[in-house]
């Protein structure tokens, strides 16, 4: 079964083997690459990113999206024209032993992070305290029990160069890709002082947040998940053990699929 993470800037895909229960990682579609280019539709890069997969007629796939509605327009009239039909999930009050840490609103929790509070309660089976490094770097507290004690939403590394670079005029067009050092050093340049003093806010977050770890969990031990796209830049600086999951949100798909018996 086809799973699918659309998210603010790309759209991922997983396989998930329903024979096995494995889940293998496909790849990704920047947003970007379809809605500015037009020479290639969504519809060919789909084709690439499932080849070797057996799409059937009226496929079923599971999904959960965070993109804008251009976005999600595109994509499902897309997948469409494939046979390709996508549950979307939502985010809800209570699901799969756990509860929603947003009481007031719950579904204003994006879609994206419950899938992998559902995915990491299967999973983990602790306290835990949950990095996901994408756009936006998002950190959440979920105890062992399922209770979502809510969480943060902090710039993810692309956003904080994006906004130097708006707020800066000689500092305009860094790209992740211009940073090549990871760890946490004084700069001796000013792409270098750009990518430490990023890596300091991001890391510096996740230490505010391990520290007050010992309140939501009662003093009670907690594993550290990173999970996320940016994981692997992340993980060089992190100096605490932690448990690093690829697919935390496939995993999440995975169990809505599996209790609607798809």
């Amino acid at each position: 079964m086809l799973l699918i993470d659309a998210g603010n800037t790309r759209s991922k895909f997983a396989w998930w083997n329903t024979h096995t229960d494995e889940i293998e990682m496909l790849g990704a579609i920047s947003h970007q690459s379809w809605l500015n280019d037009l020479s290639q539709p969504l519809k060919d890069l789909l084709l690439e990113v499932v080849s070797g997969r057996q799409i059937q007629h009226e496929q079923q796939a599971i999904g959960c999206s965070v993109a804008a509605v251009q976005v999600m327009d595109t994509l499902n009239s897309s997948l469409a024209e494939l046979g390709i039909n996508v549950l979307w999930q939502k985010t809800k009050t209570e699901q799969a032993g756990v509860i929603n840490g947003y009481n007031q609103q719950p579904e204003r929790l994006g879609a994206d992070r419950w899938m992998a509070l559902l995915g990491c309660h299967e999973q983990v089976k602790a306290n835990a305290l949950i990095v996901d490094a994408g756009t936006a770097l998002t950190i959440d507290w979920l105890t062992a029990k399922g209770q979502h004690m809510g969480g943060w939403i902090v710039p993810g590394r692309q956003l904080i160069l994006n906004a130097l670079g708006q707020g800066a005029a000689n500092l305009k067009g860094i790209t992740v890709d211009d940073i090549g050092r990871d760890g946490l050093a004084a700069g001796k340049n000013t792409y270098d002082g750009i990518a430490q003093g990023t890596e300091a806010a991001l890391t510096g977050a996740i230490a505010q947040a391990i520290h007050l770890s010992a309140r939501y969990f009662s003093e009670e031990p907690f594993e550290i998940v990173v999970t996320g796209g940016d994981s692997e830049h992340l993980m060089r600086t992190l100096s605490w053990a932690f448990r690093r999951y690829d697919d935390l949100l496939f995993k999440g798909l995975r169990l809505c699929a599996d209790n609607l018996n798809i």
